[in-house]
C-alpha cells in the first residue's frame, strides 16, 4: 500500500493545484460580481451566493471524481500498455476538466460585465429614440400626449439619473 501511495503521491499533487486553480477561479468571478453590484447599486443577494456555492460543489467535485479517474489510469498502467511512457503520471483528465472550468469562469466574468453594459446601452438608445420622437413632434407644431411622455419617463427612464441644471 505504501508503494501505491509514494506512486500516486505527484499525481495527487497536480491535482490539488488544479483543484486550487478552479477555486481562485471561482471566486475570481464572485469577487467580479459583488464589484459589479456594487458600482452599479444593486443588492447583493443570498441567492447568487447559493448559485456560487452549488457551482463550487460542482466544480470542485467533478475535479475531484477526474483526479480519481487519473489515478486508475495511472494504477492500471494505461498509458504504459500503450507504449506512451511520457505520459505515464500526468493527469489528463483532471487538467482537461480544469481548464475547461477555468475559461468558463473566465467567460463568465467577462460576460456579466458586458451584459449589464450593453443592456444599460440598449435602454438609453430607445429612451433617447423616444425623447427624439417627442422633440420631433415638438419641432412641427404637434403637441404631444402628456399622459404618453409621462408614461415613457416613468418606465423607461426610473433608472437614469436626473440632470442637474445647475451643472450645465
Amino acid at each position: 500500500m505504501n508503494e501505491i501511495m509514494t506512486a500516486v503521491r505527484p499525481l495527487f499533487l497536480t491535482c490539488s493545484i488544479v483543484a486550487l486553480a478552479v477555486f481562485l477561479a471561482i471566486m475570481v468571478d464572485l469577487a467580479a460580481g459583488l464589484y459589479k453590484a456594487y458600482q452599479r447599486g444593486d443588492a447583493r443577494r443570498s441567492e447568487a451566493l447559493k448559485r456560487t456555492g452549488f457551482k463550487f460543489l460542482i466544480y470542485e467535485g467533478g475535479i475531484l471524481i477526474a483526479s480519481l479517474v487519473d489515478v486508475l489510469i495511472h494504477m492500471g498502467k494505461l498509458f504504459l500498455i500503450l507504449g506512451w511512457e511520457m505520459a505515464w503520471g500526468v493527469p489528463f483528465v483532471t487538467l482537461a476538466l480544469g481548464i475547461f472550468w477555468c475559461i468558463v469562469e473566465f467567460l463568465s466574468v467577462r460576460e456579466k460585465a458586458d451584459e449589464k453594459i450593453h443592456s444599460d446601452i440598449s435602454k438609453a438608445e430607445k429612451l433617447a429614440a423616444q425623447i427624439l420622437k417627442i422633440v420631433e413632434a415638438i419641432k412641427k407644431g404637434d403637441t404631444p400626449d402628456l399622459e404618453k411622455v409621462k408614461e415613457i419617463l416613468e418606465t423607461d427612464a426610473k433608472d437614469i439619473e436626473p440632470l442637474n441644471i445647475k451643472d450645465m
